[in-house]
């Protein structure tokens, strides 16, 4: 039977546990937005593609589902932690023809996915999961580019 931790620490410094049970705490929206945008990669998300809790994006590398009402929302909340964030419009052809405008957010470079790795991996220790694995890792980073010199970031 594996233990569940409560995602607080014990005096002994190790998780709290719950009948001896360790019960681990979800992520949040904000640790699973970093994630969604490490893996995407340069294609990055748009607000039609992470509307639906029941689908959103469903991540490729670890089980989990990302979704959001308010993507610009996220991407500001990001922003305030010193993440840069790049973004271009993407319009979205409905099926009759006409277009809705949508802005498509992504990290631009190396620098922007190292740190977005760095906060996710803290945020993931806070509640008491492991970091991502260095292969996973550096997976995630090394398919941005060292630099992207003419983008409109945040």
């Amino acid at each position: 039977m594996k233990a569940r931790t409560t995602g607080d620490q014990s005096p002994t410094g190790k998780p709290a546990t719950s009948q001896g049970m360790i019960i681990m705490k979800q992520p949040t929206k904000l640790e699973n937005s970093l994630y969604a945008f490490l893996e995407t990669g340069l294609k990055g998300l748009r607000q039609i593609e992470v509307a639906s809790p029941y689908k959103g994006y469903p991540f490729q590398h670890q089980p989990g589902l990302f979704w959001s009402s308010c993507l610009n929302t996220d991407v500001s909340r990001l922003g305030k932690q010193g993440i840069v964030i790049a973004r271009h419009q993407d319009p979205y052809t409905r099926k009759d023809g006409d277009q809705a405008n949508f802005k498509r957010y992504r990290l631009p470079d190396r620098k922007a996915a190292r740190e977005a790795l760095n906060h996710l991996n803290q945020y993931r220790v806070k509640r008491g999961a492991e970091p991502l694995s260095n292969d996973l890792a550096s997976m995630l980073v090394d398919q941005f580019p060292d630099t992207v010199p003419h983008e409109q970031a945040s």
